[in-house]
């Protein structure tokens, strides 16, 4: 028994090792979970091996091996292209309507797999098996195994690789393997150049047609979102910079208190000139220059010193197109630190 299940699963691992199995499998990885991916295999395996175990070659001979083939590449193009189809909707493949996850990989696996060389090895394993419930348990693990190596592929890529181009891969695969199957089982007389060309005319315009809308529209409304948070967060930067900027003003006193006005070589004249330029997006004070310093003569309200320290210092959006700002505001602190310690020692 131990060892009729150990051998059904090896020989199953071995054959699937890079066949289409895997690929189905690392397919499917891009758009289900794990265990859903897992649970359709599983089932679909446990449908297809069982009927193959239960009927043995019967199956077979009731109907034709190429009609069995013709049909499961029939069924793998319309799943690619289905694909395709809800490529460009966000979670669209997930939606009730189209199905439970489960169920759609548990029918490709299954329509997959009839008339496959993993069918024929469980149908050759059972005619000389005594337990052939272990057979049907060790092919059904052996296409899981296999299956698990596709899937950690499947969710390596889908780190690094974005949704969209995710579906598109996985469409892609799945037309691939319904190509190959129509080409291998379709009758050699329609095998002409003619109708072979036209078919690859059609089904390249129809992927087109699939495909380059819904990424065009995605894209183009991507740019625009990205865009629009652009605006947003430069509007939120300005209006902190003119919150900036009344603080600083706040902070003098009047002429009468300094003996005349220095203007940028006061530091609230500069700080307020550095935020005035960065509101008109026209830099050409010297921001890295020397720092202004207060007058012994010169007096301001401490308490507006602090509360404008307190503004500069809070939270701002950042925005990487307006890195000036970000320079106005850090400088803006520096100068009203010094201005904050030199009225203090004054004061004492």
């Amino acid at each position: 028994m131990v060892r009729e299940y150990v051998q059904a699963a090896l020989l199953i691992f071995a054959a699937e090792m890079g066949d289409k199995t895997q690929l189905l499998a690392m397919a499917f990885a891009l758009q289900f979970t794990i265990g859903q991916v897992l649970g359709g295999v599983a089932l679909g395996s446990l449908l297809n091996h069982g009927l193959a175990v239960a009927l043995g070659a019967y199956v077979s001979h009731v109907v034709p091996l190429e009609l069995i083939r013709l049909i499961a590449a029939c069924g793998f193009l319309a799943f690619g292209l289905w694909t395709l189809a809800n490529g460009g909707e966000e979670d669209s493949i997930h939606t009730p309507s189209q199905g439970h996850p489960v169920l759609v990989v548990a029918l490709a696996f299954f329509i997959g797999e009839l008339g496959d060389k993993t069918q024929l090895s469980a149908i050759a394993l059972s005619s000389n098996a005594v337990y052939h419930w272990a057979i049907l348990a060790g092919t059904v693990t052996g296409m899981i195994l296999t299956s698990l190596v596709g899937i950690f592929v499947g969710i390596k890529l889908g780190e690094k690789v974005p949704e969209a181009t995710l579906k598109l891969i996985s469409g892609l695969v799945f037309i691939g393997f319904g190509v190959i199957g129509l080409w291998r089982a379709a009758p050699q007389q329609y095998l002409t150049p003619s109708n072979v060309t036209l078919f690859a005319v059609a089904l390249g315009a129809l992927v087109l047609i699939l495909t380059v809308p819904p990424f065009w529209r995605k894209g183009h409304a991507q740019g625009k979102d990205e865009y629009s948070q652009m605006q947003r967060v430069a509007r939120e930067l300005k209006l902190h910079l003119s919150e900036i900027e009344q603080a600083v003003s706040d902070i003098c006193l009047g002429e009468h208190h300094c003996g005349g006005c220095r203007g940028k070589d006061c530091p609230v004249g500069y700080c307020r000139d550095l935020v005035r330029q960065a509101l008109r997006d026209h830099m050409s004070a010297d921001i890295k220059g020397l720092t202004p310093r207060a007058r012994d003569t010169q007096r301001f309200d401490e308490a507006k010193i602090r509360s404008a320290l307190a503004l500069v210092r809070q939270e701002y959006p950042d925005c990487d197109s307006m890195p000036e700002i970000d320079i106005v505001i850090k400088r803006t602190e520096a100068v009203l630190q010094i201005l904050e310690r030199q009225y203090s020692s004054q004061r004492s």
